[in-house]
């Protein structure tokens, strides 16, 4: 076979495969054009149906929804309207003001709960099925926040025990101050500087509290240490004299002044009661006339312990 004659052969096998690589792409061409045809209407279709059933969940549930949401405003501004005008009775009949800010707020939890309640059975939400979920999510908030829920505990037992009142002077937790209120969560007092101070209710109705206001006196106590060898007896009724001139100072239980006797010092205590409202004034007078007395004296080592 002549060379002519074999490039000839060689180029009719070269068409006959250019023949079938053109047969075979327009044939996976079509085959991908009507598999991407047929995938973009089922998605025109699903598009078209999720839309058809937005229109028909928004047609039936729509005015549900807006006269849920509007009855969900009303009530919550029906319950703070309540709410405040309940306050304003219970101050008008002189309820104890440690009682009010801790009623009003249970008040308002459950008020607003028993509207979401009926807000939600008017949407059409099947309540059995509700309350079965709200049992599920109250255990777990439960599991999560309890020690807030001892804190709503802590408060119910501050108010039934009644250790003390707002307006009290107390010691807990390592602080102390005039109560100012008892919420829900924590208890406010107010410190002799002014400042506020939360304290949790669990941790206040399950630890040590000092009521300084609940009995009508106190004992106030000042102590004084003097060197060894100072006339103590003369010292001891000067004193006492000072103490008696203030009328704050009762007459029964009568003050009195204590020695006790160290290796390093002699201290004379000075022992009076007075009314409680009265303890802070006394104290500090006492205080500066006593330092005073020992100043103008010239008493040697006098050191005033507040």
């Amino acid at each position: 076979m002549f060379p002519s004659e074999k490039a000839a052969v060689a180029a009719e096998k070269i068409s006959e495969q250019a023949d079938k690589v053109t047969t075979n792409v327009e044939s996976v061409t079509a085959v991908a054009l009507e598999s991407t045809t047929e995938t973009v209407k089922q998605s025109l279709d699903m598009i078209g149906q999720l839309q058809q059933k937005g229109i028909n969940i928004l047609l039936e549930y729509g005015p549900k929804l807006l006269v849920a949401l509007l009855l969900l405003w009303l009530g919550f501004k029906l319950t703070n309207f309540l709410c405040r005008r309940i306050k304003k009775i219970m101050v008008k009949r002189e309820v104890d003001s440690s009682l009010v800010p801790f009623l009003i707020q249970i008040i308002s939890i459950v008020m607003k709960i028993l509207i979401i309640l009926s807000v939600i059975s008017i949407i059409g939400i099947p309540m059995t099925s509700f309350i079965a979920l709200l049992g599920a999510m109250g255990l777990a908030i439960g599991m999560a926040f309890s020690g807030t829920l001892s804190n709503i505990a802590g408060g119910v037992v501050l108010l039934v025990l009644r250790p003390f009142r707002s307006g009290d002077y107390i010691a807990a937790q390592s602080t102390e101050g005039t109560v100012k209120s008892i919420q829900i969560f924590t208890t406010t007092l107010i410190t002799p500087d002014n400042k506020t101070i939360s304290i949790p209710n669990g941790p206040l109705s399950t630890g040590t509290i000092t009521n300084f206001s609940l009995l009508d006196t106190r004992r106030l106590d000042v102590n004084i240490k003097l060197a060894h060898g100072t006339n103590t007896s003369q010292i001891a009724q000067d004193i006492l004299a000072i103490l008696n001139q203030d009328e704050r100072v009762l007459k029964e239980p009568a003050a009195e002044i204590i020695t006790n006797i160290t290796e390093s010092s002699i201290t004379l205590t000075s022992r009076m009661w007075v009314k409680t409202g009265d303890y802070w004034g006394v104290n500090g007078a006492m205080n500066d006339r006593i330092y005073q007395y020992l100043y103008n004296n010239k008493i040697e080592v006098p050191v005033v312990k507040l």
